[in-house]
C-alpha cells in the first residue's frame, strides 16, 4: 500500500501497531488513516474511536481494512466512525483510485476535460511484487517452522494469530490465493479456540508445505560453477534483521555453505572473523557506530560484501568501497546472493590500487599522459535520456565516454576501440545486451561489461553471469551508483 500510494505521489507513514500510529499523529496530520481492523494491542477499531474523538483528528478520514467480509464487519467499521470499509485482498490496480474518491467524494465534482487523457491507476511493477512475494514467502516459511517447533511447548498464541491474520492479506496481494484461504482457515479456528491439537498441526503443517511449494515454483536453478565455488565457504552475516539474516542464512545452506549470524552488538575484537572466508555487512547507522565499517574490521585475505540501501553504499567512505569486493542494493533476492558471492570469491579480496610511482614526466606530455590514463567506456541504450545522464556523469569524473543507441553500432565500436568498460542495456534494438556480450565473450575482446535492465528476474541475472557479464545494475538507478561500480571494474 505504501508504495502504491507513494508513486500517486501522496506521502505516506505506516505503523504496525495502533498505539504507533496515534505517536504519529502527534507531530503528523494525514488527511486519510487506512487502518486494519485486526492489530495487535488496540484494535482498529477503537484507533478509529480515539482519532474521531479528539478534536485534532477528528476531520481525519478512516478508513477500515480486514480480511474478512463478515456480516456486521462493515456496520460495526461504521459504527466506530469509519468513512469507508475495504476488504482484503486488494486490488492493487484498485487501490489508489479508490483513496483518491475517498479524499475527493465531498468536494464538486470536476469539470472534464474532453480531451484530457484518461487518468489511469498505477501499480506495482512485477519486480517490486516479485520481490515482496519471495519476502513473504522465505520470512513465512521460517515463521512456520518456529511456531511448529514451539507447538508443543511455549505456543503463542497471540504472535501466532497475528502473523496467521497477515498472511492472509499478504498473500492474496502477492499472487498466493492457496495460502491467504488457508491463513484465513487457521486463524478461525484460533479464535473459536475449540480446537484439537493434532487438527492445529495438520493445518500448520499444510500451510508449511504450501509455503514451501510456492517457493520451489519460484526459485531458479543455481548453475552447478557457482554452487561448487560457494561449497564448504564459511560465510559471516552480520547486522542483519533476524528475518533477514535467516532468510540469508538458507540460501547459503542450500548451496552447502556454513554461514553464522552476527549481531551488531558483538564487537568485532570478540567475533574470531579470521575464520570466515566471506563476510556480508548491513551498512547502516548501527553499523558504522559498532565498529564494524571501520578500516580493519576484517582481516586483508576475507572477501567483503558490503549490503544496504543506495545511499548508504554510496555514504561509504572510499576506504571501504575500496575494500568490499561487491555490492548489494536492498531489494536483492537469492540468486542475486549467491551470484555476487561467486563472483566476489572468484576475484578475491578488493584492495585499494597502489600508488603509481613517481616519476618525472617529460615536458609537453602530461595531457597525453593524462588521455591515454582516462578509462574508456561505452554505453549502449536506447534511450536518450539515459545516454545524456549517464555519459555526462561518466565524463566528468575524468572517463572518456561513447554513446551508442543499439546493439549493432555497440559491437561495430566495442570490435573497433577496444573500451575498457562496456555498459551494455539488456533491451536494446538490434542484438540485444545479451547477445552484444555472447560476442565479446566469443571473440575474447578483452573488455569488461555491465548490464543496464529493467527487468530484476533471477533468469535475466543467472543469465547475463553465465554469459560472462563483469557487473549489472536494475533501473532506476544512481549514476554515482554505477561510477562507483566502473572504478571498482577499472581496479581490477
Amino acid at each position: 500500500m505504501r508504495l502504491l500510494l507513494t508513486y500517486e505521489g501522496y506521502t505516506v507513514r505506516t505503523a504496525s501497531q495502533a498505539e504507533e500510529a496515534l505517536d504519529i499523529l502527534s507531530g503528523f496530520r494525514p488527511e486519510l488513516v487506512l487502518t486494519d481492523i485486526r492489530l495487535p494491542g488496540m484494535d482498529g477499531l477503537e484507533l478509529t474511536r480515539r482519532i474521531k474523538e479528539d478534536p485534532r483528528t477528528n476531520s481525519i478520514k478512516v478508513v477500515a481494512v480486514s480480511a474478512y467480509a463478515g456480516a456486521g464487519d462493515e456496520q460495526q467499521a461504521i459504527g466506530a466512525g469509519c468513512d469507508a470499509y475495504l476488504t482484503k485482498p486488494i486490488d492493487s490496480s484498485a487501490l489508489t483510485s479508490r483513496v483518491r474518491h475517498i479524499l475527493q467524494r465531498a468536494l464538486p465534482p470536476p469539470t472534464l476535460d474532453a480531451e484530457a487523457e484518461p487518468a489511469v491507476a498505477p501499480s506495482l511493477s512485477e519486480t517490486e511484487v516479485e520481490h515482496l512475494r519471495r519476502s513473504f514467502l522465505h520470512e513465512g516459511c521460517e515463521q512456520l517452522r518456529q511456531i511448529l517447533d514451539f507447538l508443543d511447548s511455549g505456543f503463542d498464541l497471540e504472535r501466532t494469530r497475528d502473523l496467521l491474520h497477515s498472511w492472509a492479506g499478504t498473500g492474496g496481494f502477492t499472487g498466493c490465493p492457496g495460502i491467504a484461504r488457508l491463513a484465513r482457515t487457521t486463524e478461525e479456528l484460533l479464535r473459536a479456540g475449540n480446537y484439537r491439537a493434532s487438527e492445529l498441526r495438520e493445518l500448520l503443517s499444510t500451510l508449511l508445505f504450501a509455503f514451501s511449494q510456492q517457493i520451489a515454483d519460484i526459485e531458479v536453478a543455481v548453475p552447478e560453477h557457482v554452487a561448487k565455488s560457494l561449497r564448504g565457504k564459511r560465510v559471516a552475516l552480520i547486522g542483519f534483521a533476524p528475518a533477514r539474516a535467516s532468510f540469508l542464512a538458507s540460501t547459503f545452506e542450500e548451496v552447502n555453505s556454513h554461514p553464522r549470524t552476527v549481531k551488531l552488538f558483538d564487537r568485532p575484537d570478540d567475533e574470531p572473523v579470521d575464520e570466515y572466508e566471506l563476510a556480508i555487512v548491513h551498512v547502516g547507522q548501527e553499523a558504522l557506530a559498532s565498529g564494524w565499517l571501520a578500516p580493519d574490521a576484517f582481516p586483508s585475505g576475507m572477501v567483503l560484501i558490503c549490503s544496504g540501501t543506495r545511499r548508504d553504499l554510496m555514504n561509504l567512505a572510499p576506504g571501504l568501497q575500496s575494500r568490499a569486493a561487491g555490492f548489494l542494493v536492498e531489494t536483492w533476492d537469492p540468486e542475486e546472493v549467491l551470484m555476487h558471492a561467486h563472483l566476489a570469491i572468484s576475484r578475491g579480496p578488493a584492495s585499494a590500487p597502489a600508488a603509481a610511482p613517481a616519476t618525472q614526466a617529460p615536458a609537453g606530455s602530461a595531457s597525453v599522459a593524462a588521455a591515454q590514463a582516462r578509462t574508456r567506456v561505452l554505453i549502449a541504450d536506447d534511450d536518450s535520456l539515459i545516454l545524456a545522464v549517464v555519459g555526462s556523469t561518466i565524463e566528468n569524473y575524468g572517463m572518456s565516454c561513447q554513446r551508442v543507441e543499439n546493439g549493432e553500432e555497440a559491437l561495430r565500436q566495442i570490435r573497433e576501440t577496444l573500451p575498457q568498460i562496456a555498459v551494455l542495456d539488456v533491451n536494446m534494438p538490434g542484438p540485444d545486451g545479451f547477445e552484444v556480450l555472447a560476442a565479446i565473450r566469443a571473440e575474447k575482446l578483452p573488455v569488461q561489461v555491465v548490464l543496464l535492465t529493467a527487468r530484476q528476474r533471477e533468469g535475466d541475472i543467472l543469465r547475463g553471469f553465465q554469459l560472462g557479464a563483469d557487473d549489472y545494475m536494475v533501473k532506476p538507478f544512481n549514476p554515482l551508483e554505477l561510477i562507483a561500480r566502473l572504478r571498482r571494474l577499472v581496479r581490477r
